[in-house]
């Protein structure tokens, strides 16, 4: 038993670092997960919102806002009810999902995040196409597909020639 002085280091120094290292990355992979989890969610609702462009804007809110609340629904870990918030403009959709977890319980973790929470808001956009946009559009690039093709016909033309 000559060894005392080395269990002292081990219980004061060694242990307490594993430990605190541990639950910080136990607490960072709940983080991760839980921000995938809500990215995946507004993209879903946000998808979703796209192809249901034709209806009216009160409709797509609340239809966009029910998908993102159903892809959530049982996947967040350690988090409190989210807040969705859907806004439709005559260009766009716009997705706002703010939510909160708390940092871990451990001491020197809350001197790392003064606040006690972490954010795990997200904010995405979509472009709202409607079908005659779209038939518009296509219509514009059979144009100017048309345009450069005739452009090409003449100038081959005249080499040829």
């Amino acid at each position: 038993m000559r060894n005392k002085g080395m269990m002292t280091i081990e219980a004061c120094v060694i242990i307490p670092i594993s430990v605190f290292l541990s639950i910080t990355l136990l607490w960072i992979g709940i983080l991760v997960y839980n921000r995938t989890a809500v990215n995946y969610a507004v993209s879903g609702g946000l998808i979703y919102g796209e192809q249901i462009a034709e209806k009216d804007n009160e409709t797509i809110c609340r239809e966009v806002k029910d998908k993102t609340a159903e892809l959530l629904k049982d996947k967040l870990v350690l988090v409190e009810e989210p807040q969705i918030t859907v806004s439709v403009q005559f260009g766009n959709i716009e997705s706002e999902l703010e939510a909160y977890m708390d940092s871990p319980p451990v001491p020197a973790m809350g001197a790392m995040f003064r606040s006690g929470t972490w954010d795990l808001g997200v904010t995405k956009k979509v472009r709202r196409e409607r079908k005659a946009q779209v038939i518009r559009l296509i219509h514009r690039l059979d144009t100017a597909i048309e345009e450069k093709t005739e452009d090409n016909t003449e100038e081959t033309g005249e080499l040829s020639e």
